[in-house]
């Protein structure tokens, strides 16, 4: 696709105008053909975080594309840099002075939109959504309303799910299968730690890396235990997070893990992985592709294994992350017109997922591929067409436990805890991990 023009424009200037006639005529081409009885173009503001140059090139297929869906309306794109912090006061300063200049945006989820939702700022986006049909076009897990039932942010970002990479050729090096199990885990662990590999490499100093793990393990004993937490009827204390934890301190005593773990961050542990010197890689689907391009066939996933070993036929059937709740594309309550910036709202998600799947060769979107008559390049790898095929199936899917919290301090608390626990010191036990998680999520 051709958007190299776009894209030199979104470089150069922060806010851009893009008009998105077909043609764009003279001011006296557009008086006739209001007078002739067309419809007037609807003019509609949107606010995207610059983040990147990924994110530069897909606002940019987007622009392009966009008159093709919505040919009646006029976009006014506010490509925003920063971080998320100022993304996301900038996002809350222009709704606090009315929503001059702010119809749509990128909204990044999570405890972020908690202020925003509270206010009744968001526009309620169901039953448009009913209306073009939606629902059809996504798979199951897309649908992730908001507390109270409705839907304010249409998913355009990749979805991601908690796995476990590994290393097939150090897997049969050693004649190790697939754990499903905690006990099989652990017994792939007696064999590993006796080696020179790292058995498990993970980002603890991060936190949020250790905390998918744990809620991966808690999954198997109850898929809905973090969803019970947010909603306050459960308490990470519970036994899915007890068990989780005792069966990540038994790993550590182990020695599962790369010395000083608490100490290394993401981007020391994905290197060990991706040269071989880690066997398992505690990460998130994201890394799929780029997993394949590093270690080529002996690259590999699988999901977290069961506690229980009853539970073993529910296997990889329930994972944690998919769709981040209130994450998205959303329109402000108070836009003039409503219909537009919900219909804009839903064209922008499409046409980025069409351009990752299609020009990127990135399955993982919400939208279902083939309903959608999309055609990748080339064939994906078989681990990434398997994932594809996969997230088709789960079952129940939640959010990553440090993206959930209500507050912005309960997923800072959920982290930083998980990172102090990773130290493995005998005074910071299973039972005073649990408690001050417990302390996080009441957090406000």
């Amino acid at each position: 696709m051709r958007y190299v023009k776009i894209l030199m424009s979104l470089l150069l200037i922060g806010t851009i105008v893009v008009s998105l006639s077909a043609c764009q005529g003279s001011e006296k081409d557009k008086k006739e053909t209001v007078e002739n009885g067309a419809t007037e173009k609807v003019k509609l503001h949107m606010l995207f975080n610059d983040t990147d140059e990924n994110v530069q090139k897909e606002m940019a297929y987007v622009m392009e594309h966009l008159s093709e869906v919505l040919p009646n309306v006029e976009v006014v794109l506010d490509m925003s840099p920063g971080d998320a912090q100022t993304y996301e006061t900038k996002v809350r300063t222009m709704i606090s002075a009315g929503g001059e200049g702010l119809d749509v945006w990128w909204e990044r989820g999570g405890s972020w939109a908690t202020p925003i939702l509270n206010s009744d700022s968001a526009l309620a986006l169901d039953s448009y959504l009913e209306d073009n049909g939606y629902w059809d076009k996504v798979i199951p897990s897309a649908k992730l309303p908001a507390a109270d039932g409705k839907t304010y942010a249409i998913p355009f970002e990749d979805i991601s799910y908690e796995i476990i990479l590994y290393n097939k050729a150090i897997f049969n090096k050693y004649d190790l299968e697939v754990p499903k199990t905690a006990s099989e885990l652990k017994k792939v662990i007696e064999v590993l730690s006796k080696t020179d590999y790292i058995p498990i490499s993970v980002g603890a100093k991060d936190g949020w890396c250790a905390a998918m793990m744990l809620e991966g393990f808690a999954y198997s004993i109850d898929p809905q235990i973090t969803k019970k937490i947010v909603d306050g009827s459960a308490k990470f204390s519970d036994e899915p997070y007890t068990k989780a934890a005792q069966l990540m301190k038994e790993l550590m005593d182990m020695g599962a893990f790369s010395n000083n773990v608490a100490l290394t961050g993401i981007d020391e542990a994905l290197p060990l992985f991706e040269t071989g010197k880690a066997a398992m890689m505690a990460n998130g689907s994201w890394a799929v592709a780029s997993g394949v391009d590093k270690r080529g066939d002996d690259f590999g996933y699988f999901y977290y294994p069961v506690i229980n070993e009853e539970d073993v036929a529910e296997y990889g059937k329930n994972v944690a992350g998919g769709v981040k709740q209130n994450s998205g594309m959303m329109a402000y309550a108070g836009t003039k017109y409503p219909k537009e910036a919900a219909a804009l709202c839903q064209a922008v998600a499409e046409l980025r997922c069409k351009y990752v799947y299609e020009e990127k060769g990135n399955p993982f979107t919400v939208y279902n591929a083939e309903k959608m008559g999309w055609k990748q390049k080339g064939e994906f790898a078989d681990v990434v067409a398997q994932l594809a095929n996969d997230m088709q199936n789960f079952g129940f899917v939640y959010g990553f436990v440090q993206d959930v919290m209500p507050t912005a301090a309960g997923a800072s608390g959920v982290m930083q805890s998980t990172s102090k626990f990773m130290t493995n010191t005998p005074e910071y036990t299973v039972d005073k991990y649990l408690a001050d998680m417990d302390g996080a999520a009441e957090e406000e």
